[in-house]
């Protein structure tokens, strides 16, 4: 098997942890356990075995996930190692050489290129920027064939913020159940939404949806590893064996603390905290953006950890990134990862404080380049 390389993650691993101002993220600051924890909490989570679990997830976290969605049952969930390995169980149980899969983009590429590596078709539908980074239904109609075996959707959407309105949704659905092919939407940012109520999972609207999630971006754990795929029991059963085949099980201390944390009342509790971070920093980026609107713009996220800049500098987007991680301890995204140049990415999860910090150098440094 020959592979591309997920230049995102690449990037990221070689340097996030090098540079003085780290804006590359697209999660909410984590929790430390002992913040996140009630006393005895703490106290029963030393009790905890380390022993092996079940390996498609323990049953009351698997029913507690469930109870997320409307008429799902825990048959219906298969607890990964992150949502990282829940997209590639994804790919692995569903998909084969010769299969058509339809992706919007810009979109996090780790379905994309796990497709391609095993000899199915990848057929892209762009998503506008005129509309708010959401597709044209007509341009995705145009993209499903008689082979299009599934729709990958991110929503909210990695890396722009965007949201898909129910309009879209609903047609989106249409279409897929029209040609009887599968819709997968990860959710990672699900239930970070700043200008609106948490919207219906696709799980709650199609019989033939699967969905992606996990405790790592909107829920601000993603030291936990925790995420699961929801979607009809026999796809699920087929993940499962694919499992098998990886890593197995999740970790016992790890599940312990999925358990309480995606109870309604918590859950909620770690949503608000996330979404009043992301508004106080995105209206931070907005006056940024506004005291340098010859040098920058963007249509502002709507949900999610990142904003997805446009930038008026000829510098193609992975040289400007590097220039500013070895000149000015700055570390972002480019645009490139996501095919897309003079774009950045630029995390809005951060502490405020290093998030103007670093802000303020990415300007000096432009300006600096352009006088």
């Amino acid at each position: 098997m020959k592979i591309e390389e997920f230049t995102l993650e690449r990037i990221q691993s070689l340097y996030e942890n090098t540079v003085e101002y780290n804006l590359s993220d697209s999660g909410v600051h984590p929790y430390s356990l002992r913040e996140l924890l009630t006393p005895e909490q703490q106290t029963r989570l030393l009790d905890v075995e380390l022993g092996y679990g079940w390996t498609n997830g323990r049953v009351e976290l698997r029913e507690a996930i469930a109870r997320l969605h409307k008429g799902r049952n825990a048959d219906e969930v298969i607890v990964t190692n992150g949502s990282a390995e829940a997209n590639f169980l994804l790919v692995m149980s569903l998909l084969e050489p010769g299969d058509e899969l339809v992706v919007f983009v810009p979109n996090y590429l780790q379905i994309w290129g796990w497709a391609r590596a095993i000899g199915v078709t990848v057929k892209e539908v762009v998503l506008r920027e005129e509309l708010g980074w959401t597709p044209d239904l007509d341009d995705v109609r145009k993209a499903v064939s008689s082979r299009t075996k599934m729709m990958t959707i991110c929503n909210p959407n990695n890396p722009t913020g965007s949201v898909l309105s129910r309009e879209t949704m609903d047609g989106l659905v249409a279409i897929a159940r029209e040609h009887g092919i599968y819709l997968h939407a990860d959710e990672v940012y699900k239930g970070a939404e700043l200008e609106q109520d948490e919207p219906p999972s696709f799980a709650d609207l199609y019989e033939k949806a699967i969905i992606t999630s996990g405790l790592s971006k909107a829920m601000a754990l993603p030291g936990l590893r925790i995420g699961w795929l929801v979607g009809p029991a026999q796809e699920i059963y087929a993940s499962w064996q694919r499992k098998d085949y990886t890593s197995i099980t999740t970790g016992a201390v790890s599940e312990f603390v999925a358990e309480i944390v995606v109870e309604p009342a918590k859950r909620q509790e770690i949503l608000e905290r996330s979404k009043r971070i992301l508004r106080e920093n995105l209206a931070l980026l907005q006056r940024w953006i506004d005291e340098n609107s010859d040098l920058f713009s963007f249509v502002p996220p709507k949900a999610g950890g990142m904003a997805f800049i446009r930038y008026a500098m000829p510098m193609n987007s992975t040289e400007l990134v590097h220039r500013l991680r070895e000149e000015r301890g700055i570390m972002l995204l480019p645009g490139d990862v996501y095919g897309m140049d003079h774009y950045i990415r630029i995390g809005i999860g951060a502490p405020a404080h290093h998030l103007e910090a670093g802000l303020e150098r990415l300007a000096a440094f432009v300006r600096a380049k352009l006088s």
